[in-house]
């Protein structure tokens, strides 16, 4: 599979500026005419633009021409949010049973949504949703990236593929679909537009479970691995028949799998805006309780706790589960966000 190269993941590249934290990617070819290069800058002008909550946050590319012995290779550089590949996270964690499986729901969760506002709002298709294609930032979100082969989706226009049709060669063929994989044009734009991409998150579901990258499609049928409750939909999503795909956004609606515990609190948290008082209240008196049955890794709901005290949003009684889960970081880390709440609970009274 083509992908790019993630620079020295652990080493704390930082952004001149501001001193935060970074990552870089890179990818080289030969020439300008190189087609790695050319689907290389569509994905930087399509992760530049494709503005999501669950997308890799873009924040500057370059390039350089770089001597490689005799020759010349330009190289093209992209700086992102700090992130690292989700294949390597999910062994760093070594996460079982339930906190494991709320994770993973969670972090699927996250990528279908990414998925249904691409084929669904922006009627684009991504054409390579895989392991490879996701990568985790330092809360533990699930972002989707690797835009290379990115493109309109328009059943009535003859060069409706773009870059999918120009580079579907970038695409493991393990990973396509049966219509992909035979080049035919036609049947995929007479196909509904979450049809491919549907069929990349049943692969990414089956890399996930399995912990083994796929290498040949007929893989996909082994689903000793799959929680019970996900394998309806992993199957409709991995339909022979393109129309009969599930789409992305029922898939985020209805799945059995996403509803648990995590799913449902860090969803609340974010729309804690449109909750009343007695809402709020019940929920972060209840929160400390519920914070022992997720899972300790996530570093999420912090920040979104400490959002929530800053901007008025939440309650005094949000300030004991603050302190609770905060517990879980190292010491250093609690001691930064626990000054910092308090000169903001301290400027709200």
């Amino acid at each position: 599979m083509y992908e790019t190269k993630m620079i020295d993941l652990r080493k704390p590249w930082k952004k001149r500026v501001d001193g935060s934290p970074v990552s870089i990617f890179s990818l080289s070819g030969s020439n300008d005419n190189d087609g790695c290069l050319a689907a290389g800058h569509n994905g930087i002008k399509r992760l530049r633009t494709g503005r999501h909550p669950n997308i890799l946050r873009f924040l500057h590319s370059t390039e350089a021409e770089i001597i490689d012995g005799s020759s010349m290779k330009i190289t093209i550089y992209i700086v992102t949010e700090p992130v690292m590949p989700l294949a390597e996270k999910i062994k760093e964690l070594g996460l079982q049973g339930t906190q494991r499986d709320e994770y993973y729901a969670w972090g699927l969760h996250r990528i279908a949504k990414a998925v249904n506002f691409l084929n669904n709002d922006c009627k684009l298709v991504h054409g390579n949703v895989c392991l490879e294609s996701v990568v985790v930032t330092q809360t533990l979100d699930w972002k989707l990236h690797a835009f290379d082969v990115l493109s309109e989706f328009d059943r009535n226009n003859e060069a409706a593929s773009g870059p999918m049709l120009q580079y579907d060669w970038l695409v493991g063929t393990q990973y396509k679909p049966v219509e992909l994989a035979k080049s035919d044009w036609i049947a995929i734009r007479k196909s509904p537009p979450w049809a491919i991409d549907s069929w990349g998150l049943g692969c990414l579901i089956y890399e996930i479970f399995s912990g083994l990258k796929l290498s040949k499609t007929e893989e996909l049928r082994n689903t000793a691995s799959l929680p019970k409750s996900l394998l309806p939909d992993y199957q409709r999503l991995l339909s022979s028949m393109p129309s009969r795909r599930l789409n992305s956004s029922k898939f985020v609606e209805n799945c059995e799998y996403f509803q648990n515990k995590l799913v449902d609190t860090i969803h609340f948290m974010e729309i804690l805006n449109l909750k009343d008082s007695v809402e709020k209240d019940t929920f972060f008196r209840k929160l400390p309780t519920l914070a022992e049955q997720l899972p300790r890794v996530l570093k999420k709901l912090l920040p979104l706790l400490a959002s929530a005290l800053e901007f008025g949003s939440a309650a005094a009684p949000a300030l004991t589960p603050f302190l609770k889960i905060g517990a879980w970081l190292s010491a250093e880390e609690f001691n930064i966000k626990l000054f910092y709440i308090g000169d903001v609970l301290s400027y709200q009274h």
